[in-house]
């Protein structure tokens, strides 16, 4: 995924594994965007839920493990 900060205006790329693991951070703590920190200037660029889910059109969230309580 290519990004330009918005603060150098550089662009830099975003990996699918990185993708996907903003993704997961999202979905799990119910997130509306991503930081992604720019490598040149070190300054964060937002990134919506919709761009990144563009971006890995495949991903689907994890599944939440059940929890300990249930009666066996």
């Amino acid at each position: 995924m290519q990004i330009r900060c918005y603060h150098c205006h550089k662009p830099y790329a975003l990996s699918k594994d990185a993708v996907a693991t903003a993704l997961d951070i999202l979905s799990e703590e119910k997130l509306h965007h991503y930081n992604a920190r720019c490598p040149h200037c070190g300054k964060s660029t937002q990134i919506g839920f919709d761009a990144l889910k563009r971006a890995a059109p495949n991903w689907t969230p994890k599944e939440e493990t059940p929890s300990d309580e249930q009666s066996a």
